[in-house]
């Protein structure tokens, strides 16, 4: 009976014991490996080489733009989505030997930031992630950054009609002609009778224009349009924007910027006309009709 107890306590000290090195041992982690020292932050300059041509961006004041092929303003968010990749962290690391194995021997394309570069192969038929090459070493990391590349500099091109500098302080359109002063809208000149419009009415509108973003920017040939806005600038400058669509989407081109910008067909009927607010519904005094 003693020894059956002692046996007992023995036990319960060796389960004790393996409960707390299992609680109290340091978790192993798997090594990741950053696949670049650039950062983000670091890059002003930007090729995205592809087999069928090369696209050329810098940066300048924190905005990029595209130099090559088209020279244009660039939506810098998606550019700074490109160079995510940088931040990446890879569980596999390997020799960069035998790269043609990741069809990376010639890769069809490729990121360079000056000396340094990241170029994309094949896809891992397991994990579905991609082999990089940067560096005397070959990476897998989730094809995503691979797939958010764009193959054509219309992907990259702005969705503003405005830069970030410009603020615009006075519109004429067809439909109606606003300016801003002393913080106040005014308006000159109004074709449509459809209710009077307040000052929020026309700041929504004010705020429609200034940030709204196109649906699709692609360049522009210079092709006269249907209509003109023109747009002054608080800096004193003035804009002329071409109609070149109203129905179903709004196009809209910016000749000296040589960029088209389109619009769904809801967005382009506020920005061509701004809209009194509708007057709220009455409330309903919940009483039926049989009890009154």
């Amino acid at each position: 009976m003693r020894k059956g107890w002692w046996l007992n306590i023995v036990l319960l000290i060796a389960v004790a014991g393996l409960g707390a090195y299992v609680y109290l041992k340091p978790e192993k982690k798997d090594a990741e490996y950053a696949i670049s020292s650039l950062t983000p932050g670091q890059i002003q300059k930007l090729t995205i080489a592809h087999a069928n041509g090369n696209i050329e961006l810098a940066k300048k004041d924190n905005l990029w733009s595209i130099t090559s092929p088209i020279s244009a303003r660039a939506d810098t968010r998606q550019v700074n989505r490109v160079l995510d990749v940088l931040s990446v962290k890879s569980k596999e690391k390997l020799a960069a030997t035998d790269l043609a194995r990741f069809d990376l021997d010639k890769p069809a394309v490729s990121l360079r930031f000056g000396e340094e570069s990241i170029a994309f192969g094949t896809t891992n038929s397991l994990t579905q992630d991609q082999y990089v090459l940067s560096g005397a070493s070959v990476y897998l990391i989730p094809a995503f950054y691979g797939a958010q590349i764009p193959s054509k500099p219309d992907r990259l091109l702005t969705h503003n009609v405005f830069t970030e500098s410009e603020k615009p302080i006075a519109f004429e359109l067809s439909s109606i002609a606003a300016e801003q002063k002393e913080g106040k809208w005014n308006v000159t000149r109004r074709a449509s009778k459809e209710g009077q419009l307040s000052q929020d009415d026309l700041n929504r509108w004010f705020d429609d224009w200034r940030f709204s973003s196109s649906l699709i920017t692609q360049p522009y040939d210079g092709k006269p349009g249907m209509d003109q806005i023109r747009i002054k600038l608080a800096d004193g400058k003035t804009l002329t924007l071409e109609v070149l669509q109203k129905e179903p989407d709004l196009i809209l081109a910016r000749g000296d910027e040589r960029l088209q910008f389109q619009y769904s067909s809801e967005a382009g009927k506020r920005l061509l006309e701004p809209k009194p607010e509708p007057l709220p519904e009455p409330a309903k005094s919940g009483v039926s009709p049989e009890k009154k």
